[in-house]
């Protein structure tokens, strides 16, 4: 009789641990559930995202480019892009530099920059999430026709730098989710959204400046007198490119091309030079496989550490980072299927 009692109580006490292990890890997995699920206005505080980890993600087409971040700290020494950029804080602070002009972005908060501005981005207290968008310059145009607004001699600029826009945020936050958990069909829905947010941004956020000095070319807007120069720039760009080659470019001295350059575009002619090259390296780290060092000989870098550095400001990622964060989930399991 007591070996049969004592028999049934090790059973009881073993069915109560099991029990109460059970109840442990259902709870566990409705927490890792919500914490999913819930909306970014209500999913996680500072302190929340801290204790995830790290993570970036990248979509880059022909057209733009989209980047997923989430950094315990993030500083961006930005080399101007020839794209519209979008930066949408979704979590956490930062403090934006234009021009010697400092403001605020909190949470909740978007920075919209003109193509050509220099800028820097550093964030304040706790951690960051942030959603990048760069629509090239082919994209906007292409836009603008189907939208009836291409005109000759105009452009599209930004009306406000920092901007309170929930309908934005929330596009950004549905980018953010197809970057994050990619499922069949996450590439279609990502193109769709940017057109969706460009055409939201030419509905509230662009304007039309006119500016007769202005010619279109498949680099974008640029005035007819540095036309030629930007054309050289863009189709020399991965050799040892001197300011004589480009002020001749634009049959004009050294001297007066620079002046000029860096009265209408903002920059100066080597300052240029370095965007374009970043942005071709941004391209071939996501479409091909050559290495670090090929990437940083095509783009025009003789030194591997210097292209590595200076496209580190650029991004806020290192040229290994934004490789692999390129590399989408489904098209990993897809290779490795096919061997």
């Amino acid at each position: 009789m007591r070996p049969r009692l004592a028999a049934l109580g090790l059973r009881r006490a073993a069915h109560g641990a099991f029990a109460r292990d059970r109840r442990r890890s259902n709870s566990h997995k409705r927490r890792a559930v919500t914490s999913i699920i819930l909306p970014p206005g209500e999913r996680s505080s500072e302190a929340d995202m801290s204790r995830e980890s790290e993570d970036v993600r990248v979509r880059a087409t022909p057209r733009y480019e989209l980047h997923y971040i989430r950094r315990d700290a993030l500083a961006i020494a930005a080399a101007a892009s020839t794209s519209h950029v979008v930066r949408c804080l979704l979590q956490g602070s930062a403090r934006l530099s234009v021009s010697g002009e400092t403001v605020e972005v909190p949470s909740g908060r978007t920075a919209l920059l003109d193509p050509l501005v220099r800028h820097t981005l550093r964030s304040r207290r706790g951690p960051v999430e942030m959603v990048v968008l760069r629509v090239h310059p082919g994209l906007v145009a292409d836009m603008a026709t189907r939208l009836r607004l291409t005109r000759i001699g105009q452009e599209f600029v930004f009306r406000e730098r920092v901007v309170a826009d929930p309908h934005l945020v929330a596009l950004c936050a549905s980018a953010r989710d197809e970057l994050r958990h990619p499922r069949i069909g996450h590439e279609v829905i990502l193109d769709a959204l940017v057109e969706h947010i460009l055409v939201h941004l030419f509905r509230h956020h662009l304007l039309v400046r006119r500016n007769l000095d202005l010619e279109f070319s498949r680099f974008g807007f640029v005035d007819r007198r540095l036309r030629r120069a930007i054309e050289f720039i863009h189709a020399h760009f991965d050799e040892d490119v001197r300011l004589t080659d480009m002020a001749r470019a634009a049959f004009l001295s050294a001297f007066h091309f620079a002046r000029l350059f860096k009265r209408l575009i903002g920059m100066t002619p080597h300052a240029y030079l370095a965007s374009v090259r970043l942005e071709q390296a941004a391209r071939l780290l996501v479409t091909t496989d050559l290495s670090m060092l090929e990437i940083s000989r095509r783009v025009g870098y003789a030194s591997q550490s210097h292209f590595a550095k200076a496209f580190k400001a650029w991004t806020g990622l290192t040229p290994r980072e934004y490789r692999q964060a390129s590399l989408s989930p489904l098209l990993a399991d897809v290779r490795s299927e096919g061997g």
